[in-house]
């Protein structure tokens, strides 16, 4: 999940790139009452409300600057959307923006998700990577088990190659238990919004 902050800061400054336009002024600032319901993602396939914004200047293409659909229904205006979702609190606001430079705006990147996949599962995907980290964690330490009860059975060339399996897995452990923590600081993130 990213950071209310970092949302906030996205939020900002793009209504810094629209101050001339007031519907998108509107719209934004509307947005930033809505953090916590706002996405940033790069392919709104799928989302029930989708925002696209376009403020490229440099293009050869010109695109259209305000597009957005809910539930299918596609909005005329900032003023339509707003008021189409202000009674739909639970569902999230899924939004693509394309701007000059969008590659070396590294605050928007930070809040930029892939898909809508990311958005609507997140703590479900939390759990089940998890899940996946505690079943290997599970499997290395049966490795290191069998490795150890051989070193401990052997001795000349095979007690070292069973010592270096064995530092391996505890490499692996070690690894895999922080991979874990961070996804449990993570799914404690989201459980906080």
């Amino acid at each position: 999940m990213v950071p209310r902050e970092k949302k906030l800061k996205a939020l900002y400054n793009l209504t810094l790139m629209v101050v001339q336009n007031p519907l998108l002024t509107y719209l934004f600032g509307y947005l930033t009452g809505q953090v916590d319901r706002v996405h940033f993602v790069e392919n709104l396939a799928g989302a029930d409300i989708a925002v696209k914004i376009s403020l490229r200047r440099l293009t050869l293409w010109p695109a259209d600057p305000f597009s957005a659909t809910v539930k299918g229904v596609s909005m005329p205006n900032s003023l339509a959307l707003v008021q189409a979702i202000s009674d739909q609190e639970d569902i999230p606001i899924c939004i693509s923006v394309d701007f000059d430079n969008i590659n070396e705006a590294y605050w928007y990147q930070e809040v930029l998700l892939p898909d809508v996949s990311y958005v609507k599962d997140v703590v479900e995907a939390a759990k089940e990577e998890s899940s996946l980290l505690r079943q290997e964690m599970d499997r290395v330490l049966d490795i290191y088990r069998e490795c150890q009860m051989l070193y401990n059975s052997t001795t000349g060339d095979r007690q070292k190659e069973m010592a270096y399996y064995i530092k391996v897995a505890e490499q692996e452990l070690k690894a895999l238990s922080d991979k874990l923590e961070e996804v449990n600081r993570r799914m404690r993130q989201l459980t906080d919004y």
